[in-house]
């Protein structure tokens, strides 16, 4: 290397096999599954010194190459120091074209425990991947716990792919990535930087550190060709769906409403339904059925025209209103499902007798108005047990869905909570309804609340129905534009990575349990247990059995239970917990169950908690942002950092597959900070695919169906279209001649895709990988 600093590719897809062959620049070659061959524009051997080159590392002398798996690799060194980065200039001179479809692929050695963040600044994404014990995410976030977990995943001991697919931006930064509005002054012609980049050493221990062989960029010549072909359930049984939502992702497509801000070269592409028709790509690429956008952010207009509800005075006008009519113009041709996202804290405008959320109607326990120390998050909130708030978000709905009902397919409305957004409210309009509806007519004060827990118990329980309620009301008012189908969704979670397992449940009979301020779920404890005595770097983390979180439900307690109050602040009524029992006669109407980590998803009970009437269950899986993570000190070495983390290989999909075979979900969401791509697509496509050709339908297990344990049958029997089986292997292995016993008679097909499978006697041979789910049907 001959430099000082990184940019990487972010989505990528891992190849399970051993090294190509691969030809000359230019020619076709082999871009592995499920690309077959592509031209390849550019291979970049890491090992050399690529003089003719643009790199760059940081610090310097940062990188050295090294043999892993008898092959020469550029390797980041974990043993100590703050984040490092090696980066090239990728693709400078070969021809690139904006908005062409390419594949951006690391090869590395999966010798060794190795955790590695790919920065892909061709389209502005970071995505890492962990393998072996690593932990990926790091160890101590800046701003928010990062539950981590570590685990003894397989290694292959092969050269492995990671590979993401992904459309080229119109301009490009250089290695310091802008947040939002910047300058990008590099063009296709210029190339685009791809870094590989770690933390500092004491975040990821077991990590041995970022290695890479070779870089590739191919370029594809017909992407439509690559999309998955989805098969659905016949009409008229209920689909699944699989959708995500993007934080941070459209900084990239920044648009002020200054003149100054509206500049060609301070945003990534040109036209921005371009942008949000690249999302769509990718998503048909990766069998994701159902497009999610963010229409609030923390309360603000993403993006729709706010004119017809009173505009500006009501909500805060966007710089772009016109953005979300041109995206569901682009969604309802390539055929997709749409799902928007609100983070609803009532209308922030800028008249507060239109503006409710402005308004600031709810009050403390102690009669204040502010419940948190997060200045930004105080400017408004929306009293969920107030009539006018019901009204307020019903307008809301109109002029986002239903004025498009026509011009889309919705199939319903995401809600999520963010903190003080839907706080647990005190005021005397609320103390007056309580006591009429909840306390026999006997009159409260905030007073009596604060001095009897019984009392304010009981209060509890009559806001969260009151809250479902409002859910309740939404969903009516969906059903009655759109049909009786459509259902809404809400995320009560607050936190990026999913809420931590809190002290109050991890120090349960342990010394000093006030220290358990974070910790680490791992299935070593012996190790980790001598890494964490590091009072220096791991003051108030401590190691975590894994069987003992999943045993004692640690993830499903830690969600129901109200955060800790500290200083003067109300955290608790700021972020109110989830109540799963309040939506178990719910039709329509779900709470979401938060996942990532293993321990989340490792027995049914959770999902049992959380299944609705008729079997309803939503899942959204919650990415650790990695904020700002590899900063040293004030540098920005990168620029604007964040990261989403994956498992290598398999591994991917498998905390998918224990959520499918311990609880059967029919919704499956993503909360991502960057773009959605994935890193090894081969899983994430055939995942999908099994997925959403099930109906969306309860299922029972079928006990002993598998001849391996590990693998588990569940049966949806259906009274005109037969039975479906989902067939899903939980463990580590891959499991060769796995005998299934089916549970009806009748021929048998693979349901994502058709083929006619040969089962005799009622008894079916199937290979699974790791995490793979199989959907089955007899007719």
């Amino acid at each position: 290397m001959n430099g000082h600093s990184v940019g990487l590719s972010v989505v990528g897809c891992l190849l399970w096999i051993a090294r190509l062959g691969f030809g000359a620049e230019g020619e076709l070659a082999d871009a592995g599954p499920p690309f077959g061959k592509q031209r390849l524009v550019q291979e970049i051997d890491c090992a050399q010194a690529n003089k003719d080159l643009l790199s760059l590392e940081f610090p310097k002398g940062a990188s050295q190459v090294e043999k892993a798996l008898d092959t020469p690799c550029r390797v980041l060194p974990n043993k100590e120091g703050e984040a490092k980065f090696f980066a090239y200039r990728v693709g400078e001179g070969k021809g690139l074209k904006a908005g062409g479809c390419y594949v951006l692929s690391i090869e590395y050695p999966e010798d060794q425990p190795r955790a590695m963040w790919v920065c892909n600044w061709g389209c502005e994404t970071v995505l890492g991947f962990a393998t072996g014990t690593a932990l990926g995410d790091v160890l101590k976030g800046k701003y928010v716990p990062n539950n981590p977990e570590s685990l003894k995943y397989p290694l292959s001991g092969k050269l492995q792919r990671w590979t993401q697919l992904f459309y080229l931006h119109d301009r490009f930064p250089e290695i310091k990535r802008p947040r939002g509005l910047g300058p990008r002054p590099l063009v296709p012609a210029d190339g685009f930087w791809v870094a590989i980049a770690q933390p500092p050493a004491f975040q990821d221990p077991l990590s041995a550190g970022a290695a890479v062989s070779k870089i590739r960029l191919f370029e594809v010549a017909d992407p439509a060709a690559l999309a998955v072909k989805l098969r659905f359930p016949p009409e008229g049984l209920p689909r699944r769906h699989v959708f995500s939502r993007e934080e941070m992702a459209d900084g990239v497509v920044a648009f002020g409403h200054k003149p100054g801000e509206q500049a060609e070269n301070l945003r990534g592409v040109k036209d921005l339904p371009d942008w949000y028709e690249y999302k769509m790509k990718v998503m048909e690429f990766l069998g994701i059925d159902t497009f999610g956008k963010d229409l609030l952010e923390f309360g603000h207009n993403q993006g729709w025209d706010s004119a017809e509800g009173g505009g500006t005075a009501w909500v805060n006008q966007s710089s772009t209103p016109g953005l979300w009519a041109a995206i569901l113009e682009r969604a309802a041709k390539r055929g997709l499902a749409v799902l928007p996202y609100y983070e609803y804290r009532g209308s922030i405008g800028q008249d507060k007798a239109l503006a409710l959320g402005s308004q600031h109607r709810c009050k403390r326990l102690d009669g204040g108005d502010t419940y948190t120390h997060i200045t930004w998050c105080e400017k408004a909130n929306a009293d969920i047990t107030d009539p006018d708030t019901i009204a307020d978000a019903k307008k809301m709905l109109d002029l986002t869905i239903t004025k498009y009902k026509d011009k889309a397919r919705f199939v319903g409305a995401w809600f999520r909570q963010r903190p003080t957004a839907m706080p647990v409210s005190f005021n005397d309009a609320n103390l007056r309804a309580f006591a009429q509806e909840a306390n026999d007519g006997a009159r409260v004060t905030r007073s009596h609340l604060q001095g009897d827990k019984a009392l304010r118990e009981k209060y509890y329980q009559w806001w969260f129905a009151k809250r479902r309620a409002f859910f309740d009301a939404l969903r009516d008012h969906l059903r009655a534009k759109l049909g009786p189908d459509a259902f809404v969704l809400y995320t009560n979670d607050t936190s990026e990575p999913g809420r931590s397992l809190p002290r109050t449940i991890t120090g349960e009979g342990k010394p000093n349990a006030w220290q358990w301020m974070q910790v680490v779920a791992n299935d070593d404890m012996e190790t980790w247990d001598a890494i964490l005595k590091d009072e220096a770097h791991y003051k108030y983390v401590k190691p975590f059995d894994f069987a003992e979180a999943v045993a004692k439900d640690m993830h499903l307690r830690g969600l129901a239970t109200f955060a800790e109050n500290w200083d003067k602040w109300e955290m608790a009524h700021a972020c109110p917990p989830n109540d799963p029992q309040s939506y178990k006669d719910a039709d329509g109407v779900m709470l979401t169950y938060t996942y990532n980590r293993l321990y989340t998803v490792g027995s049914p009970r959770p999902f049992d908690a959380y299944r609705t009437k008729g079997g309803g269950l939503a899942l959204v899986r919650h990415y650790s942002l990695n904020e700002h993570e590899t900063n040293v000190g004030k540098d920005e070495p990168l620029g604007y950092f964040i990261a989403d983390v994956e498992r290598g290989g398999p591994y991917c999909m498998m905390a998918e597959a224990r959520a499918v075979a311990h609880g059967d979900p029919w919704y499956l969401g993503s909360l991502t900070g960057n773009s959605n791509h994935r890193g090894f697509p081969d899983f994430v496509r055939r995942f999908h695919a099994a997925f959403l050709a099930l109906p969306a339908l309860p299922s029972e297990v079928v006990p002993n169906a598998a001849s391996d344990p590990e693998v588990v049958v569940r049966a949806i029997k259906t009274p005109k279209h037969g039975t479906w089986l989902a067939v899903v292997n939980t463990g580590f292995g891959e499991k060769k001649g796995v005998v299934v016993t089916l549970p009806a008679q009748g021929k048998v097909e693979d349901a994502a895709t058709g083929e006619a499978l040969q089962a005799d006697g009622g008894k079916l041979i199937l290979t699974i990988a790791p995490g793979e789910l199989r959907a089955l049907r007899i007719p």
